[in-house]
């Protein structure tokens, strides 16, 4: 289901904040009053999977953003963005993703951001040439790449999962 109001926010037991364009994502959130919303259910646990600009917008600090740049401050991160370089510098990479058995992920970098900082309570999931490109911070999993632009769907599955779990979990 699409997110577009702050009911929307405020009705969902988990969310996908894809890629696309940092700063016009925080722009819109504030356009559209749905910041302060979205800080609350994410402060109250709401489970999320990020992918590039998404995990920009969670992510604690962006060392190239700019100084209205939304970031939430849910992953203990700091990102750079488009830090693997420009569109032309897109490119496709296998990774080894913590939970999904011994077959590789193959990683759509899009204008990726890099990780530069992880936090102590951060646990990557994902490294690409010794640089973490998956995290998860308690209900939070942040990809700076695409899985939705391959046919493998098993990150979205185990974000379902972990979904299905805390539920379960807070219904016990």
């Amino acid at each position: 289901m699409p997110v577009r109001l702050a009911a929307e926010i405020e009705s969902v037991d988990a969310l996908a904040v894809p890629g696309g364009e940092s700063t016009t994502m925080g722009k819109l959130l504030r356009a559209f009053a749905l910041e302060d919303t979205l800080r609350r259910r994410l402060a109250g646990g709401l489970p999320t999977l990020t992918t590039c600009a998404g995990l920009i917008l969670l992510s604690r600090s962006i060392v190239d953003g700019r100084p209205d740049q939304v970031a939430t401050g849910t992953l203990d991160i700091a990102v750079r963005r488009n830090g693997w370089g420009s569109q032309v510098d897109s490119f496709e990479a296998d990774v080894r993703f913590e939970g999904l058995g011994d077959l590789l992920f193959r990683g759509v970098f899009i204008r990726a951001p890099r990780i530069e900082e992880v936090g102590a309570d951060v646990k990557v999931l994902a490294r690409l040439r010794d640089e973490p490109v998956a995290v998860r911070q308690g209900a939070n999993i942040g990809l700076t790449f695409h899985p939705e632009m391959t046919g493998d769907d098993r990150i979205h599955r185990l974000f379902l999962e972990q979904v299905d779990a805390a539920r379960n979990e807070n219904a016990a």
